[in-house]
């Protein structure tokens, strides 16, 4: 599986993606069928470089305030059926991880792109789901995740966002 290339080691960035994830730039939107593929999932760069005003929650536990993160995102939403996986590599060490509704409506405004429209509070299903074979792990000695979205029409749409740290002049042991 090839890993496609993208960034620079100045900012903590998406620094390559393997099939099915395409980096992108930051959309103009991601809410329901407004990026659409039922062979691609898409990852791209949200804010870079920024101080954490207040902690923020993830998946298994908090960031805290304070601390130099970037954010980035990755989308599934399908036509049909998909179940597709892929991985994402960064040059951030990732700090956690945010993939249920509930966080990533609270997660859009301090870490979401700017001019990208994110369905905060009106897509009941937008992260992952424990039902479906929904599934991540940290990969690549804490540089990458590994995703797995499965995601029926009914379920809209998959939706993850990873917090790195923000390494000005590079992390150690990141990637090339």
């Amino acid at each position: 599986m090839g890993l496609a290339l993208g960034a620079t080691s100045a900012t903590a960035a998406i620094v390559a993606t393997a099939p099915a994830f395409v980096q992108i730039a930051p959309p103009p939107s991601v809410l329901l069928n407004q990026l659409e593929s039922d062979t691609d999932l898409f990852a791209f760069n949200e804010r870079q470089c920024f101080t954490l005003p207040f902690n923020l929650t993830t998946d298994n536990g908090f960031v805290p305030a304070n601390t130099l993160i970037s954010s980035h995102f990755l989308h599934g939403d399908p036509d049909t059926n998909l179940l597709l996986n892929g991985r994402v590599l960064f040059n951030g060490p990732i700090l956690g991880v945010i993939s249920s509704t509930a966080l990533l409506n609270a997660s859009d405004a301090p870490c979401g792109a700017a001019g990208t429209a994110y369905p905060t509070g009106i897509e009941p299903n937008r992260g992952l789901e424990p039902a479906q074979a929904d599934a991540y792990a940290i990969i690549a000695g804490g540089f990458g995740i590994a995703a797995q979205m499965e995601v029926p029409p009914a379920s809209f749409s998959d939706q993850i966002r990873v917090i790195t740290r923000c390494c000005p002049g590079g992390c150690p042991g990141a990637p090339d």
